[in-house]
């Protein structure tokens, strides 16, 4: 990834990083890599990934708007909040397939990256909460592909 990117092409970066996740996750799943204990599968990872972009889309404009980020609080509080959504987006999943849970993925990006789209070039500059955190979202796609990878069925 370059060192500094324009709104666009972060933007189209974001939905490439996401893309390859599901090409990625569904892969996976072919290969027949599961959840292993407390160890993720394709399927929680990709709730994950849905969660934190349901989340963005409510978090996003707060900030922008002048609220604080989470990321600014105390860190043993925000480790609970992330365990907490973590586990109350497997949960919901339940049983759904991955192509379902990969829909909502798909679902919730492209709507991130609608509300992106609306917010003016200032916000995407190095330094600023928006550049970083989608930034920090494509490399997280990364990271979660390349644990797939590795993942044995």
């Amino acid at each position: 990834m370059p060192d500094a990117m324009t709104k666009d092409q972060l933007i189209a970066a974001l939905a490439e990083a996401f893309e390859q996740f599901i090409t990625t996750a569904t892969e996976a799943e072919a290969r027949g890599v599961t959840r292993q204990g407390a160890a993720w599968g394709p399927r929680e990872f990709v709730a994950h990934l849905a969660g934190w972009e349901v989340m963005a889309t409510v978090r996003v404009p707060a900030i922008v708007a002048g609220m604080p980020p989470l990321e600014e609080r105390d860190a043993a509080w925000e480790t609970v909040m992330n365990n907490a959504l973590n586990a109350t987006m497997v949960t919901l999943i339940g049983d759904q397939s991955l192509a379902t849970v990969c829909g909502i993925l798909r679902q919730a990006y492209q709507q991130d990256i609608a509300i992106l789209q609306t917010l003016d070039d200032r916000f995407f500059r190095p330094g600023e909460y928006v550049y970083e955190r989608t930034r920090g979202v494509i490399e997280h796609c990364q990271e979660h592909s390349e644990d797939l990878v590795r993942s044995q069925p």
